[in-house]
């Protein structure tokens, strides 16, 4: 076994090829009571499409977040990048729907197609709930897409007894927290091999347990990240060092000697000393981004979006290093947009923003940052937020004179700049492949 590959759960095939009807259909929701799964096979079949979705959606995302909880409110704020999450959050107030899939589908709950259908469902919920009087009376949801939506619902998530999280990475979570690796133990050199987003599970793992644990199971971290942190130095991209270099400031702040000590002991072996913030400054912009993604990811996005888009720019545009990141992230969000289009108040806002972006904000962006934000990477695949990259980012912001240090982003860029609208679909396409080691 060369590798950990935690990411591909088995197909799914709940709902017979026969079972063509809502009330049919319904039936393989095991999740459901009897009532529920009545009341939403009465709803769709009495042609109320869209109540019964939505009612659908609502019970499908709630049993998402509630099994991802299980793994560890901290843990899932870490994997985000959120700076101020801890264990006794709600996991509604952590987690937008979107990246609730995104998650189910990087901890192995869901597989890679069930991901691409719930978020296609999401989309299609929100386009409807955002519709306004006037253009509800004409575009309405038909039968063929409540029909897929309650398939893509029971086969992702409520066709099965429980949406359980990855065994594999329940025993290398705990193995990080309870053991001490060795050097040649073979959870290490499987780790060696493994795709780069299991590097940054197991930063997060690492950093979550620094911030939390104590005793025996602060031990065995700090002895982890004194061993995995130097392994894995040379292969990291920004964003994770920066987040080492965060939690070693934020325990420094708070005190808590012994993980100071630990994580300052990796640090010194590495010189990683530059990606330890002066103070903790970019939390602020890292919120403010948040609330963006929030807005942007959530119902009535298009009119929502603007207010913390205008706060976003309000802190300033002098954006800190370890910011920079989650800020692209959140700006490029409102102006790429989703299938159904964008917000004209907040696109003209974050293209205020991006203007103020320096050529090296965006060559770190894009050499550091890209290949891992996989949020960008999959409204890509999508023609309307694509058009939007190649003719208002790539073109409009002179990615022809930047030098990008990344030889696969590298290509995109160029297939955008010439507009070559497939390739730049398959490129993005290969660069979220990579990261997830598929």
């Amino acid at each position: 076994m060369s590798n950990i590959v935690l990411w591909q759960p088995e197909s799914n095939d709940v709902i017979p090829v026969a079972a063509r009807s809502a009330t049919e259909i319904s039936s393989y929701a095991v999740q459901l009571s009897t009532r529920d799964k009545n009341q939403i096979a009465s709803t769709l079949d009495n042609g109320f499409y869209e109540m019964g979705v939505n009612y659908l959606w609502e019970k499908t995302t709630h049993a998402l977040k509630k099994e991802l909880a299980s793994v560890g409110i901290g843990l899932l704020g870490e994997m985000l990048g959120k700076t101020d999450v801890d264990e006794d959050d709600d996991v509604n107030d952590v987690l937008t729907t979107r990246d609730a899939i995104k998650l189910a589908e990087e901890l192995g709950i869901v597989n890679s197609t069930d991901a691409m259908r719930l978020r296609h469902t999401n989309e299609l919920v929100k386009h409807f709930f955002d519709l306004d009087a006037a253009d509800g009376q004409h575009a309405v949801m038909d039968e063929l897409e409540a029909l897929n939506s309650l398939k893509n619902c029971i086969k992702g998530v409520l066709g099965r007894e429980k949406v359980e999280v990855s065994k594999p990475f329940i025993e290398f979570r705990e193995s990080l927290e309870n053991t001490t690796f060795a050097k040649d133990d073979p959870l290490v050199d499987m780790l060696k091999s493994s795709p780069y987003f299991f590097y940054k599970l197991t930063i997060s793992v690492l950093m979550n347990a620094a911030k939390n644990n104590s005793g025996a199971h602060l031990e065995h971290a700090l002895a982890n990240i004194n061993l995995l942190i130097p392994m894995m130095w040379d292969s990291l991209s920004h964003d994770e060092k920066w987040q080492i270099g965060h939690t070693y400031s934020e325990m420094f702040s708070e005190g808590k000697t012994a993980s100071v000590k630990g994580i300052k002991r990796a640090l010194l072996r590495v010189k990683g000393f530059d990606f330890v913030p002066e103070n903790l400054r970019s939390d602020t912009f890292v919120k403010a981004a948040d609330e963006v993604i929030k807005a942007h990811e959530g119902m009535n996005n298009f009119y929502n979006e603007a207010t913390p888009v205008r706060s976003l720019s309000k802190l300033g545009s002098s954006i800190p290093k370890p910011a920079l990141s989650a800020c692209f992230s959140a700006l490029l969000s409102i102006v790429l947009g989703n299938s159904y289009g964008t917000s004209w108040d907040a696109v003209s806002v974050a293209n205020d923003l991006l203007k103020k972006m320096s050529p090296s904000d965006w060559e770190y962006y894009l050499t550091h940052a890209l290949p891992s934000d996989t949020r960008i990477l999959s409204k890509l695949s999508d023609s309307n937020p694509r058009e939007n990259w190649i003719e208002n980012v790539v073109k409009k912001f002179d990615f022809n004179e930047l030098t990008i240090k990344n030889s696969k982003v590298e290509r995109l860029v160029k297939a955008s700049l010439e507009g070559k609208d497939t390739k730049v679909r398959a490129l993005a396409k290969d660069i979220g492949a990579e990261y997830y080691g598929k």
